[in-house]
Order: C-alpha cells, then sequence, then structure tokens
C-alpha cells in the first residue's frame, strides 16, 4: 500500500537522519508541521464506518464478483440496443447491424460460453490471489489514519515550500496546510495511483497485444479465437481463448494494482473500470456523449480499426490510453482507415488463420454519421 510505504520511509528518515537518503529540508519547523497536522478524519464519502458495509467491502467473494457483475449488466444494456434497434442508436452504428450475423465466424452463443469460462476461471485464480478477509481488515481498515496523515506533513511541507519558495510556501501551509495534508491523502495519492496502475495496465496490454500479432504461434493458436468477431459488439470483449484471457486480462490487471501497491477496494474499482471499458471498447457505436468514449481517445471506434482487416496491424492499444501507438507507429486514425478503398485479402501474412486470410469484405468503408 502507497501509504504504508511513505510512512515507512518517512519513519525511517525521523528515526535515523543521517543515515537515511531522505532528509526534511524544513523539518526544524514545528510550528509549521502542527498548524499542518489535521486533527480530524476529514474523512471524504468513500470512507466507511459501519461494521456490516466494512465486511461486505472486505471480503473476497464482493471483490471478485463486483467485475464480472458490472460486466454481465453492462453487456447486457448494450445487447438490448443491439436487439431493440433504437432509431437513434442505428445511426450511431460503426457497421450495419446485418454485418454482425454476415461477417462474424462465431456465434453469440458461443461468445456468452467462452465469457463464462473466463470469468469461472478469473473467480478461481482470484480466490488465491485476494488475501483472506482478517488480514485486509487488520492492514487496510483498521488503521489509524490520522497517525498516516501526520507522517505525511513533512513531505507535503517539503514539496510545498521546494515549488512556492520558502516565503510564499510558508504562508500557503500555514493557512490550508491541514486541509492539503488531508486532500492528498484521501485523494490525490489514491488519483496518482489509480492512474499509474492504467498506465500498467496499458503497458501490459500493449506489448502482449502486439505479440499476439507478431508471433505466428500466438496468434494462430491463442489471438486468432478474438478475431473472428470482425464487427465487434460488447459481449464479445472477453470472447478469448483462455490462454490469453488469463495473460492480457487477470494476470495484467494483478500485476497493475500490485505494483501500483492498492488497497484491496482500490484494486476492485480498477478490475470495475476496466470491465466497463473493455465492453464500450467492442460496444459498436459511436456516441460522443459515453464518458468512455468523451474521456478516451482509446474508444470504439478506435478499437474497431483494428477488428477489420486493413488495421489488423495497427491500433494495438488496449485499454484507456493510446500512447504506445503514437510512440511505436502502429497508430491509424479513422481519417487513414476511410482512405482505404478495399479490404484487402490477408494471404500474404501467413501467420493468420485460414479464415483471417482468405477473408475479402466487398463492402466499403465503416459507416460514417453525418
Amino acid at each position: 500500500m502507497a501509504f504504508e510505504a511513505l510512512i515507512r520511509m518517512v519513519s525511517s528518515s525521523s528515526s535515523s537522519p543521517s543515515s537515511s537518503i531522505f532528509t526534511h529540508q524544513y523539518g526544524y519547523n514545528s510550528t509549521l508541521l502542527m498548524n499542518m497536522t489535521p486533527n480530524s478524519l476529514h474523512a471524504p464519502f468513500y470512507h466507511i464506518t459501519d461494521p456490516w458495509k466494512i465486511n461486505i467491502a472486505s471480503s473476497k467473494t464482493f471483490n471478485l464478483l463486483a467485475p464480472i457483475i458490472v460486466y454481465w449488466v453492462v453487456c447486457s444494456m448494450w445487447h438490448h440496443l443491439d436487439v431493440m434497434k433504437y432509431p437513434y442508436f442505428e445511426k450511431r452504428r460503426i457497421h450495419e447491424s446485418p454485418e454482425v450475423i454476415s461477417r462474424n465466424k462465431v456465434t453469440f452463443s458461443q461468445v456468452i460460453k467462452a465469457v463464462a469460462l473466463q470469468h469461472t476461471i478469473q473467480i478461481f485464480l482470484g480466490w488465491m490471489w485476494f488475501e483472506d478477509q482478517d488480514v485486509i481488515l487488520k492492514r487496510e481498515v483498521y488503521v489509524d489514519h490520522l497517525q498516516k496523515m501526520s507522517n505525511l506533513v513533512p513531505w507535503v511541507a517539503d514539496a510545498t515550500l521546494l515549488l512556492l519558495g520558502r516565503r510564499t510556501g510558508e504562508k500557503v501551509l500555514l493557512k490550508h496546510g491541514e486541509s492539503l495534508v488531508a486532500w492528498i491523502y484521501w485523494w490525490g495519492i489514491p488519483t496518482f495511483q489509480m492512474y499509474f496502475a492504467f498506465c500498467l495496465v496499458d503497458t501490459w496490454q500493449y506489448f502482449w497485444h502486439r505479440a499476439m500479432h507478431t508471433n505466428r504461434f500466438l496468434y494462430r493458436h491463442f489471438h486468432s479465437h478474438h478475431h473472428r468477431l470482425y464487427v465487434a459488439y460488447a459481449f464479445g470483449a472477453l470472447y478469448n481463448h483462455p490462454v490469453e484471457g488469463f495473460i492480457l486480462d487477470s494476470l495484467g490487471s494483478a500485476v497493475a494494482e500490485k505494483v501500483a501497491l492498492m488497497t484491496l477496494r482500490q484494486a476492485t474499482l480498477l478490475f470495475v473500470i476496466s470491465s466497463i471499458k473493455t465492453a464500450d471498447d467492442h460496444c459498436g457505436y459511436r456516441l460522443w456523449w459515453d464518458p468512455c468514449q468523451l474521456l478516451f481517445a482509446n474508444n470504439a471506434d478506435y478499437h474497431d480499426i483494428h477488428h477489420q482487416a486493413y488495421g489488423i496491424k495497427s491500433n494495438f492499444s488496449q485499454p484507456f490510453f493510446t500512447n504506445w501507438d503514437k510512440l511505436l507507429g502502429t497508430q491509424m486514425s479513422r481519417e487513414q482507415a476511410d482512405s482505404k478503398t478495399r479490404w484487402k485479402k490477408l494471404a500474404h501474412d501467413e501467420h493468420y488463420s485460414e479464415h483471417d486470410k482468405h477473408n475479402i469484405i466487398s463492402q466499403g468503408h465503416a459507416k460514417k454519421i453525418d
């Protein structure tokens, strides 16, 4: 946990200043530090104290099932739109509805069975991965938050005075120091951890995803399963070979939450957000007001390009940002995709499966929205 790691560093510096790498430049100003030290929790809405709610939030069952339930609920909503064909949403489909039936090489029931299998494996692995509830309660719930914030104070003082200068910094800290420490503790550090975890997930998935396309063995035996969906839809987001599902999704998320030093509840939020995002990326609709499409350039339209023959060697980034595609030259924009007059044979790419090699598409561009 980031707070505990920070506390260990602070404790070591205060107990043995001469031997510690970290020394607080302004630690001598005890009046300033005392003024900054919170005397009350200033706890936000997500800090729960009800024992019943604490037991639920800290249980393995809740944290394992939450992202899975969210995935099925969100995908069911998208599926409802697919079935009902409301005019507003039909105008915003990336592909015409009949294409789903004519071009996809796997049935809806096969997709559902594969997703259910992956979630079963995910529950089994997660049960072994997560610690027992008693350990979680002791380490993450029944802790002295005031003491942790107190240990954070010298670090906030040093950073503020370094950024603003001593005179201005001291004025700010004397007036707002306590609320600043509380904000950093409850919001700043957790927000940074979540962003850092997003970046870790993206890095893990980009290089594994790219390897799945550039390595003949990996594509043919594992990743080709997912590309049986030429026209993606929400439930198909987790239509993968079980080995790929374990490596890209389960293992990647587990590594991210460990490296980002997240608590169990933070990790669960990460998994829930990832489940919503990956379903949205495969939904098949362009919706400017959709938070996942509004806030992230890596969205349904961006990922749809990757599912097409002309973009199968592009847009490997998923599920949040497009940074790795930009840095390594594997990005294809919709404008570039629309410049393709026809989708071409993939027969020259020997590592693709047979149905991929001979997939000649007679349709034109993906449908444009006026």
